[in-house]
């Protein structure tokens, strides 16, 4: 899929040039050349291309050719077999291009062939190996390899008459060098990518996603345990709270059972206060017969000769509020009026009360002496 080769591209970018893979052929090939007119097979061993046998082409028939190569391939292992070409044979260039190429970098330099090389598409066999990326410039250097396809098919045609198909196609010099290799092998006639490794790089992402899941949840186990060691302590915290809390609550309902008559009577003004305030602003014409308090309500029954005062007189009280007539107002022989007024209790503040009461009973500080000259 074109998205993944993009992917797989911006990741090997990612990657250090020293640490990537090499781009070459398995080491265990064999290696096939034509040299002055006989098919050369080679063992590359230590960086160095050791020569097994040869077989002259022009000494007996193709069966003949057949029977020899097979004996070779027998000595040498009967190996997988690659074609091993001479560094003068391959033209090697290095190709500037669009960095857009680089999704069909193949078919791109298909095109440029004429252009770049004096072959034709179908007159050479060419690889291609990207150098490096000038993003900020949109450019993109590859490294051309091109080889005339005349002198690779008769390699070739001798190999398909002894049942031979090549794996790869390089230059000599870069398959005894240490770095990557052009391989010429069209892309067609290339083996296919086994199972195996298609397996081994399901089972190796497999791994990596199985070892990335336990990363994650390490952390999450330990904290699980943290968390499972924490609930005791937290419960015994919390029921070590609401006792806390209902001692609080018991400690202030006894308090407020405690300061319940102290509050009430110093909100509450003193029946004497009462009786004062009360002789105070009735006049000196008015008689009270019954005289009642329930709870913070006052009750007054008399007789008076200035009803009409009365309920003024009490509105300028500092102790009662609220002044009214509970009943319609009854004339008498003499004159006076028979009443029964009704009066609230202004609220006292207790702490306001208290304060009074400290004042009230604090010592009044000693006068200061006059300083004067002694007689």
């Amino acid at each position: 899929m074109p998205f993944l080769r993009w992917w797989g591209r911006e990741l090997a970018a990612l990657v250090p040039p020293a640490l990537r893979p090499k781009n070459r052929p398995p080491a265990r090939l064999l290696w096939a050349g034509m040299e002055g007119g006989a098919i050369v097979l080679w063992r590359l061993a230590g960086g160095t291309c050791t020569e097994i046998g040869r077989i002259d082409l022009a000494v007996g028939d193709v069966a003949d050719h057949r029977i020899a190569f097979r004996a070779l391939h027998d000595k040498a292992g009967a190996r997988r077999l690659g074609v091993c070409l001479p560094p003068a044979q391959v033209l090697r260039k290095e190709v500037v291009l669009p960095l857009a190429a680089a999704e069909n970098l193949h078919e791109v330099l298909g095109f440029e062939l004429a252009r770049q090389t004096p072959f034709t598409t179908g007159q050479a066999y060419y690889d291609q190996r990207v150098l490096r990326a000038d993003r900020a410039g949109n450019r993109l250097h590859v490294l051309l390899g091109v080889a005339p396809r005349a002198d690779i098919d008769s390699v070739l045609a001798h190999l398909a008459e002894w049942g031979v198909t090549p794996r790869a196609i390089v230059a000599r010099d870069e398959l005894e060098g240490a770095g990557d290799c052009l391989d010429l092998l069209p892309p067609r006639l290339r083996p296919k990518a086994s199972r195996t490794g298609v397996w081994l790089g399901l089972a190796m992402t497999g791994v990596t996603l199985a070892l990335g899941a336990v990363l994650l949840a390490i952390p999450l186990a330990k904290k699980r345990e943290v968390v499972i060691a924490l609930h005791p302590i937290v419960a015994n915290a919390q029921r070590r709270a609401a006792l806390v809390d209902e001692l609080k609550r018991e400690q202030e309902r006894l308090e407020a059972e405690h300061n319940f008559p102290v509050q009430q009577k110093l909100a509450t003004p003193p029946r004497v206060a009462l009786l004062e305030e009360i002789t105070r602003i009735l006049p000196d014409n008015t008689w009270l017969q019954q005289f009642e308090v329930r709870g913070n309500e006052v009750s007054m029954i008399g007789t008076t000769l200035s009803s009409a005062k009365l309920i003024g007189l009490f509105e300028q009280s500092v102790l009662l509020e609220n002044a009214h007539f509970k009943a319609p107002l009854v004339k008498g022989q003499a004159g006076e009026e028979r009443f029964q007024l009704g009066a609230t209790m202004k609220p006292i503040d207790p702490a306001q009360a208290l304060d009074a009461l400290r004042t009230l009973h604090e010592p009044s500080p000693p006068a200061a002496r006059p300083v004067g000259k002694k007689s």
